[in-house]
């Protein structure tokens, strides 16, 4: 990831910043793509002048069964590892005007944790997670980002991560596919990341 990439979007992102207001960027892309390593670097840019805050969509994702995985359809799958419109209704839109919002993280191996995070209202909040450009999110989102990578890069970063089982990873990537293709995420963000190559404004 280059450092004028990186500049351009931290520019962006500053100039549509208002002081004691909450800006929301969306980083969206497959699993594995890299979008974790972007929200750090954009974080750290972004703190010297407003508190930076990522959440990780990880924490909203809900483990599907072996049966799960066979009978429901793509839109079923999708809504069932990832509740779009909960996550709307009870934290972008509280956050976006202005109420606390907070969650217990759902832990992939261990289920919901006991302990709530909470959010700050003002500041930017970087969305590190697939499905965070979803059009129902889309018009709480000031700023977003799609970070492409090879699928069999993504693959191998999925399989490396500490886990259980990797029976999962064929249905999640299909799920996250057929997501992206149908909802146009990479034609609808305002940059996009590729590989080791330069982010570029789509729009």
């Amino acid at each position: 990831m280059g450092l004028e990439p990186i500049q351009q979007i931290v520019q962006v992102a500053q100039s549509r910043y208002q002081k004691d207001q909450l800006l929301v960027i969306a980083i969206d892309g497959a699993g594995g793509a890299g979008k974790s390593t972007l929200c750090q670097t954009l974080a750290a840019q972004i703190a010297t002048w407003a508190p930076p805050q990522v959440l990780k969509l990880d924490d909203f994702y809900h483990p599907l069964d072996r049966l799960e995985r066979a009978q429901l359809n793509q839109v079923q799958a999708r809504q069932a590892y990832f509740n779009v419109d909960q996550f709307k209704q009870n934290i972008l839109r509280p956050l976006r005007l202005g109420h606390r919002a907070s969650y217990k993280p759902i832990h992939w191996l261990n289920g919901e944790g006991e302990q709530a995070v909470e959010l700050l209202t003002r500041g930017v909040l970087l969305l590190d997670g697939v499905f965070s450009f979803s059009k129902p999110l889309r018009d709480m989102v000031d700023l977003s980002l799609f970070v492409d990578t090879p699928p069999q890069l993504r693959q191998q970063r999925l399989l490396a991560r500490p886990q259980l089982s990797t029976d999962w990873v064929s249905h999640w990537q299909a799920t996250e596919a057929w997501h992206h293709e149908h909802e146009q995420t990479a034609n609808a963000v305002d940059f996009v990341f590729s590989g080791s190559e330069s982010l570029k404004p789509t729009g």
